[in-house]
């Protein structure tokens, strides 16, 4: 399913308060089922992610929904100028889990990384190389992963995803 992600950066920061928020630029996100997902940037940014969209309708004023989650997280950059703010969207398998698999013995397609592309992409990579160039050992523990289609058909899917992922949302804050 197609879900709306979206990504703020802030102002260049000072080298201080970027070392204070996140040591080394490691980029992280939180345990939640609808999580965020930040790092600074090489030229000192905060670029903060999140703000999920199940329905395809992407918030109001995303600056300012941007802005308020990331303070929520990090109040020390409660007077940081946003300079930019844009989403797209991801793809999310019901599992959650990103998925493998072969069309043809020599075609491979990864997929659905579920919000998780910047890490799972590379493996994901990686293991095609593998089978093409030796074994696909590797591969096949994903290819192996069942994957269901999303309940509710062509017309109803949108909308039982929302109410989920609305309980879900709920039950984060909790």
């Amino acid at each position: 399913m197609p879900v709306g992600t979206y990504i703020c950066a802030t102002e260049p920061l000072s080298e201080d308060v970027t070392g204070a928020l996140m040591k080394d630029h490691i980029a992280a996100c939180d345990i939640n089922f609808v999580l965020d997902y930040f790092r600074c940037s090489g030229d000192h940014r905060m670029l903060f992610g999140g703000r999920v969209s199940y329905s395809g309708v992407a918030p109001f004023n995303l600056e300012k929904a941007m802005r308020g989650r990331m303070v929520d997280i990090f109040p020390q950059l409660s007077d940081a100028k946003i300079d930019y703010a844009w989403g797209g969207n991801v793809a999310i398998t019901m599992n959650r889990a990103p998925h493998f698999g072969r069309l043809k013995p020599n075609v491979y397609f990864a997929q659905g990384f579920s919000g998780h592309g910047i890490a799972a992409t590379g493996m994901a990579g990686t293991l095609m190389a593998e089978c093409v160039a030796t074994t696909a050992e590797r591969f096949a523990i994903f290819d192996k992963i069942p994957h269901m289609p999303f309940p509710g058909g062509r017309l109803f899917k949108t909308p039982a995803l929302v109410l989920a992922m609305s309980y879900y949302r709920v039950r984060d804050i909790l």
